[in-house]
């Protein structure tokens, strides 16, 4: 018997983004599934909705506008004033980013794309509890359709 490779399952999710913050939100009738390089196919039976960004925004979309992505949850814990343990899971793997003081974890949460959270909510958030998770964007799968790729 040959090596069988296998592709480790990661969390995917259709998710619509904000265009005033850039943070991609959830859609609770397109939950986060399993994903391992299979083709993403839109769904067909999505219209259009007004969503709620958790920066206080409105914005529409509709099955054209949804991104496909993959998503890494992210686990913060304080664990004084000003020093936080911050770790990624992904692909079944966990990856230790170290300590962080506030700035250099400011820093870190601009320069992702967050699920449904900004970043000045978590550092509201660890003020209150020592701990939290939350899913940021990996990686695009599949983008938006263009105004010139949709169909007339």
């Amino acid at each position: 018997m040959g090596n069988l490779v296998t592709v480790p399952m990661v969390h995917g999710a259709w998710v619509g983004k904000c265009p005033e913050c850039g943070t991609c939100c959830y859609f609770p009738k397109l939950p986060a599934t399993d994903y391992a390089g299979q083709q993403v196919v839109r769904p067909q039976n999505f219209n259009l909705v007004s969503v709620r960004c958790a920066c206080g925004s409105r914005f529409g979309t509709d099955r054209n506008g949804l991104t496909f992505v993959t998503c890494a949850s992210l686990s913060i814990e304080r664990l004084s004033p000003d020093c936080f343990a911050v770790t990624q899971s992904y692909a079944e793997t966990e990856t230790n980013l170290g300590p962080m003081n506030e700035i250099e974890l400011w820093t870190y949460l601009n320069s992702r794309t967050l699920i449904d959270i900004v970043p000045s909510q978590v550092l509201m958030f660890l003020n209150k509890c020592n701990v939290l998770d939350m899913d940021t964007v990996l990686s695009v799968v599949r983008l938006p359709v263009t105004d010139s790729m949709a169909a007339p």
